[in-house]
């Protein structure tokens, strides 16, 4: 029985190898965990292609925006297309197998699962969720993260054009365009606010404020300006408060010292027990 089944093997082999060899036989076929060798569904396969593209892309996307960070704005198209794709390859069902127990979940080293859980963890990690409008097909930007771009880019503007006109002179910058920064500063702080804390907000929001401060306070300095008004307030301070002490130090050491009769009063409950001990003796 053993003779017969190795000369149907040798005969096989010698009828496919007319077209093809041992190799490519080999490599179109898998193994797929259950005994059988069979070729993956090519609707599976092309899945996977597409997943592995999309992937690159936003992996792509995101690197060359990392610095500044405008990931989540730049890149929400390959996102989008990233997670629809990555769906697809999860809930698709080709002859009754289905491509997400072929790719997912199948190995220890669970490649394809890896890299969708760590393009998540950039895109969770950026809070970029938090950028957009998803109710509709297709994600929008919030009219928040609008108007912030707008008062940024205004804000970064009135800089710039003003540096071109009065050039070292960041004095003169920062009195031109101190309200148009107070105004982002402090819807920055309304969108903290909203947003229960800083960690909350879009990353984008979050990087373009931080590079916009550090403009403002590092390389323009426009902070000194706040100084004088704030020496001043701190000085009138410490003096209202020492005040009290200096008046009771005077009191205490430059006053007239009197020599005060000493009263001795008497309390009324002390005076009725002298007064019914008199009652009674008398």
């Amino acid at each position: 029985m053993k003779y017969y089944i190795l000369l149907l093997l040798c005969f096989g082999f010698t009828v496919l190898k007319a077209d093809t060899s041992l190799a490519d036989v080999y490599f179109g076929l898998t193994y797929n965990g259950e005994g059988y060798l069979y070729p993956f569904p090519e609707q599976c396969t092309r899945l996977l292609d597409e997943f592995a593209d999309y992937a690159s892309n936003f992996t792509k996307c995101s690197i060359k925006h990392a610095r500044p960070i405008r990931l989540c704005e730049r890149c929400i198209d390959q996102y989008v297309e990233f997670d629809a794709k990555y769906q697809e390859l999860l809930t698709t069902v080709v002859n009754g197998t289905s491509c997400r127990t072929i790719f997912i979940s199948h190995d220890r080293l669970d490649a394809v699962l890896d890299y969708h859980d760590n393009i998540l963890s950039v895109w969770n990690k950026g809070n970029c969720k938090t950028c957009f409008d998803w109710s509709s097909t297709t994600p929008q930007l919030l009219n928040s993260t609008n108007r912030f771009n707008k008062m940024f880019n205004d804000t970064l503007g009135c800089i710039s054009d003003n540096l071109n006109q009065y050039g070292n002179n960041s004095e003169e910058v920062c009195q031109k365009c101190m309200q148009t920064y107070i105004q982002l500063d402090e819807y920055y702080k309304s969108l903290s606010v909203d947003a229960i804390g800083v960690d909350s907000i879009c990353m984008d929001i979050v990087d373009s404020m931080n590079t916009t401060r550090s403009i403002w306070s590092k390389s323009l300095n426009c902070c000194q300006l706040r100084k004088t008004p704030e020496l001043i307030f701190l000085c009138c301070t410490g003096i209202i408060s020492l005040l009290p002490i200096l008046f009771y130090l005077g009191v205490r050491f430059c006053g007239p010292i009197r020599d005060l009769p000493k009263v001795l009063r008497q309390s009324r409950f002390k005076q009725s027990i002298l007064q019914s001990v008199d009652g009674r003796i008398n």
